[in-house]
């Protein structure tokens, strides 16, 4: 079996190889008269569209199409080649005209989404794994919900069955906002643990003023509590490394379209014959 390491050390050195390969193939169109902005453009529009093709393999995971790590890796490889190819086709400068512009603009949204989704998938993946269990992003919400109602029927019981208001009283004041909704997801995104610290050290202050029977249902409303942390550290990276891809995925399908728009008037007005 290949482990990760090797096939990144392998993937890599096939796409350095296959970058100077570029290269010289560029160099020697360009030495032999030809117009190597043709050859670059059609290279680009092909790794392109087969860049968009990951996208179609995530949706389609049950057809046997290789592994999804597998595709990933060529994504990432892919795309690194085609930052390359954009590089010299626009010859290494700021493109002319208002259309090549724009096309260029959408590249770069395009590569530097790509980029950053690829940094925060690796690096929130490792966080993820650290601190809490697999959990569907779409459903935290609804364990949120779940939460806060085992939390509003623990603090009326306690009422009840304790006869002082003093664990409702303070979760009405400190811990109803924090249930109301995922909290904290600028610092969980940090990976601090500072707002987990504060909130723990304020039900430990609680416990001063409580006797045996009211801190028992203390200890019940801080489970509760470390629980709805969790979901919140989870909600925080995941909905996170979702919304990268409302930049990257539209921006991939505006650049096909402005690159088979730049296709037709290069061709219409003065392509090769």
């Amino acid at each position: 079996m290949i482990t990760f390491s090797r096939r990144r050390w392998r993937n890599g050195l096939i796409s350095a190889i296959a970058a100077v390969g570029l290269f010289a193939w560029y160099t020697a169109y360009d030495v032999s008269l030809y117009q190597p902005a043709y050859l670059t453009g059609w290279l680009l529009l092909a790794l392109i569209v087969l860049l968009t093709l990951y996208n179609g393999r995530k949706k389609l995971s049950m057809v046997p199409l290789g592994t999804a790590a597998t595709w990933l890796q060529w994504h990432v490889y892919m795309g690194l080649l085609a930052v390359l190819t954009f590089a010299m086709h626009i010859e290494w400068s700021i493109p002319n005209g208002f259309l090549e512009r724009l096309l260029a603009l959408f590249f770069v949204a395009v590569a530097g989404s790509g980029l950053l989704g690829l940094y925060l998938s690796r690096r929130f993946a490792r966080m993820l794994t650290r601190r809490t269990e697999e959990v569907v992003l779409e459903r935290i919400p609804e364990f949120i919900a779940n939460l806060r109602g085992e939390a509003e029927e623990l603090v009326m019981t306690s009422a009840v069955e304790t006869g002082s208001s003093s664990i409702a009283d303070y979760y009405g004041n400190r811990l109803a906002d924090f249930f109301a909704g995922p909290r904290n997801m600028r610092l969980h995104l940090q990976g601090s643990r500072r707002a987990t610290f504060a909130l723990m050290t304020d039900l430990n202050i609680m416990t001063r003023y409580l006797n045996d029977q009211e801190m028992v249902y203390l200890e019940a409303l801080r489970d509760l509590a470390e629980r709805k942390d969790q979901l919140d550290y989870a909600y925080a990276l995941q909905s996170t490394l979702k919304a990268w891809l409302f930049v990257h995925v539209p921006a991939t399908y505006g650049l096909i379209l402005l690159a088979l728009l730049h296709l037709v008037l290069v061709y219409s007005f003065g392509g090769p014959r």
